[in-house]
């Protein structure tokens, strides 16, 4: 299963890969949200799952995804935020666009795992 990382933090895409990888997952790495979109366009990449912090240089993880959810190909890929944006109105207006999870930063491997395996099942990509 394909899951892009999308976070400014190199350390962050990192540990999530880390977290990843012995589960069966194929991580994909973007820097911003403008490499998303590239990545995406490009045709050469078409996700399972986004992880994606919000703040992001370029476009930042919201604007990626109301972008996501007005494009048919893209606004069915689950995405969940994984980003320090704790405020509760953030986490309400991000689900509201579409998210299907959010996660605030710190997280441990339980939280990341646990939220992606709800997510998936919620999805019917499990």
């Amino acid at each position: 299963m394909n899951v892009l990382v999308a976070d400014d933090s190199m350390l962050t895409r990192k540990i999530v890969v880390k977290y990843l990888e012995p589960l069966g997952f194929s991580p994909f790495q973007a820097a911003n949200g403008g490499e998303v979109v590239a990545m995406l366009n490009s045709g050469k990449l078409i996700p399972d799952l986004i992880l994606m912090d919000w703040n992001m240089p370029v476009l930042d993880g919201f604007q990626v995804l109301q972008l996501l959810q007005k494009d048919n190909r893209y606004k069915g890929i689950p995405v969940i935020m994984l980003t320090s944006e704790s405020d509760d109105l953030n986490r309400t207006k991000a689900l509201g666009a579409g998210a299907k999870g959010y996660i605030t930063k710190p997280f441990t491997s339980e939280d990341l795992v646990t939220t992606i395996q709800e997510t998936l099942k919620k999805e019917g990509r499990s």
